[in-house]
């Protein structure tokens, strides 16, 4: 096994993907920090945006919202209100999804339990 070592990444020069319109900017993974045990990334939704309907097939995710709003919708419950503050905690292979429900950016931390996260679009 290798040695570990410490990486330091930047939004605007690391990987970014778009699910829906959501923007995600990975700050720690396998692929883009060399990170063995999750993933990091900041995700921005604009106004009346939002993610598809999605899952984790094979790990939990935490989102933390930095600004904005949200109405998260996650499987088998109420749609929840998130503001800046706020954190969730989404189970393993449930399905959800953001919707950008402000006027302004919706901003958010999102850390995955695996450095390889598979995502599910429905």
């Amino acid at each position: 096994m290798s040695e570990a070592k410490s990486t330091i990444t930047r939004v605007g020069s690391v990987p970014t993907e778009t699910y829906g319109q959501a923007h995600i900017h990975w700050l720690a993974s396998a692929a883009a920090s060399g990170a063995r045990e999750l993933t990091v990334g900041i995700t921005t939704i604009a106004p009346g945006g939002s993610s598809p309907l999605h899952r984790h097939p094979n790990c939990e995710e935490v989102l933390h919202m930095l600004a904005g709003e949200i109405d998260q919708v996650v499987q088998g419950q109420p749609t929840v209100r998130m503001r800046a503050g706020d954190t969730i905690t989404i189970a393993r292979n449930v399905k959800h999804h953001a919707i950008n429900s402000g006027t302004t950016l919706a901003e958010m931390i999102v850390v995955f339990s695996s450095p390889q996260r598979q995502t599910i679009v429905e």
